[in-house]
């Protein structure tokens, strides 16, 4: 392995080879939101649904000096319901003196998927990665808000609604089988906020603020010709601990790896 601090300032971590309109849609995510934002009955709270208009996947670590800035920019992305980011911790930098406390190896074999599916023979960090599309570095809001708008102009950006809603406890999702080929629905949980103190490695003495930090996914369907309808108690997503999950519609490439997110849904304040 080589680390790369070059003028990008990133992490890298280096492998052999192997083998629409952004304001229309914006405006057509609120209104879906709207629609879709749905009171529990008996329950002196609400779970929030809304469908952002892209989704960002941030590959991070709090054992790397150069993640805190994307964090911040992850933060800062997920003040609205806009965007959603994701913060998806990575475990190959735990060697250098502080073990993240949210790392996990799926996340890291996620991101050398994405590297293999994106023609890329290395992973860093921080990197985001937009709609399952193409990556930026993770530090550089203006370049990740020009991805998303040059996927939306080139109709490339998220195209499938997945309509939710809750009656009496139970989450009803249901998603169009003939707009969505190959792809597969997955449930994300995670955490909205926490604070971190890292007391070891390269970012020792510094609390850094994660956001959407991601915890757990299962998969829940693939697509057929009829497309997916399915019904989901509230209380056993509550009973999972986490406060967020994103339903989220990707496609899977003829190699098996992940490919374009076409659609998410949003399900706040569990």
């Amino acid at each position: 392995m080589q680390t790369d601090r070059g003028a990008n300032a990133v992490r890298a971590l280096r492998i052999r080879p192997h083998r629409n309109r952004l304001t229309a849609g914006l405006v057509w995510h609120a209104i879906l939101a709207a629609f879709m934002s749905a009171a529990l009955p008996g329950s002196a709270r609400a779970v929030d649904i809304w469908s952002p208009a892209a989704v960002v996947e941030l590959f991070t670590s709090q054992g790397c000096s150069s993640c805190p800035p994307a964090d911040k920019v992850l933060s800062e992305l997920n003040s609205g319901h806009r965007i959603l980011g994701l913060s998806m911790h990575v475990d190959y930098w735990d060697r250098l003196g502080w073990k993240d406390t949210f790392a996990s190896p799926e996340n890291t074999k996620r991101q050398w998927e994405y590297a293999r599916a994106l023609g890329e023979r290395q992973v860093y960090t921080p990197q985001a990665v937009v709609n399952g599309q193409n990556h930026v570095v993770g530090s550089r809001k203006s370049n990740i808000l020009s991805s998303i708008r040059s996927q939306d102009e080139n109709d490339a950006g998220l195209s499938v609604p997945i309509v939710a809603s809750v009656t009496d406890g139970v989450l009803h999702v249901r998603v169009d089988g003939a707009m969505t080929p190959d792809s597969t629905l997955y449930a994300v949980y995670f955490d909205p906020r926490r604070d971190v103190e890292v007391k070891r490695g390269e970012n020792a003495g510094r609390t850094i603020t994660y956001s959407n930090i991601v915890r757990r996914v299962e998969m829940l369907g693939m697509t057929g010709a009829d497309g997916i309808d399915a019904e989901f108690k509230i209380s056993d997503m509550e009973a999972k601990g986490y406060k967020g999950c994103a339903l989220i519609l990707q496609q899977t490439t003829g190699n098996g790896l992940p490919g374009a997110i076409l659609g998410a849904t949003v399900l706040s304040d569990l």
